[in-house]
């Protein structure tokens, strides 16, 4: 089973919680810990605020923004080049996403993700939870569906639960960064062996 305590942080290292909208590698809006924005509809059904001017006192409440704040954001990030450090972005918005809101919707995805996780590995729930982590990054990283089409070895791996061939099969691509492919391969290893792992290491 996934343990969501100590999965959770690495998961938001790995993908970085930015309370402003960004592009992804994929030249997508995103908000927060990955999260997609479809369209600018879907950035209004958040609560964005306004972010406060430099020098403003820390204990005022930001103000709501307002849905032609959160359409401005969305289209003003939407026509930048993609594929930029997330700071980039910044100076081309306005809002924030409060860290409680981002919270809440990383929390919500999780179990969004992990109900499709079970659908297609009816077992997950009894994996190891060194395995359901590594799986899960896969599936959140790149979407469930691209696993399970572009790794198909990966995929049968998992089914059958062969934690060693998954630790084979499981490297992604650049821009994913080696210490995060070598995480996921640990968290198999580790699963393969039947150790307890440190979720940090």
């Amino acid at each position: 089973m996934l343990d969501t305590s100590t999965y959770l942080p690495i998961l938001s290292g790995f993908e970085g919680a930015i309370p402003y909208m960004y592009l992804d590698t994929s030249g997508k809006v995103t908000v927060g810990v990955g999260n997609l924005l479809a369209d600018a509809a879907a950035a209004q059904a958040l609560a964005f605020v306004v972010r406060p001017e430099p020098g403003a006192d820390p204990s005022a409440v930001p103000l709501a923004a307002t849905p032609d704040q959160i359409a401005a954001d969305f289209a003003a990030v939407a026509q930048q080049p993609e594929a930029l450090a997330a700071s980039h972005y910044m100076r081309f918005t306005t809002l924030n996403l409060p860290n409680d809101a981002i919270l809440a919707l990383l929390t919500s995805r999780v179990q969004d993700f992990t109900t499709q996780l079970i659908a297609t590995f009816p077992n997950f729930n009894d994996y190891p939870p060194e395995a359901c982590a590594a799986i899960f990054d896969m599936a959140f990283n790149l979407g469930l569906k691209k696993v399970t089409n572009n790794f198909p070895a990966f995929t049968r791996a998992v089914q059958a639960a062969d934690w060693t061939t998954a630790a084979a099969q499981c490297h992604r691509l650049p821009p994913i960064s080696d210490d995060r492919n070598n995480w996921t391969q640990s968290q198999f290893l580790q699963a393969a062996n039947g150790v307890p792992v440190d979720p940090q290491s």
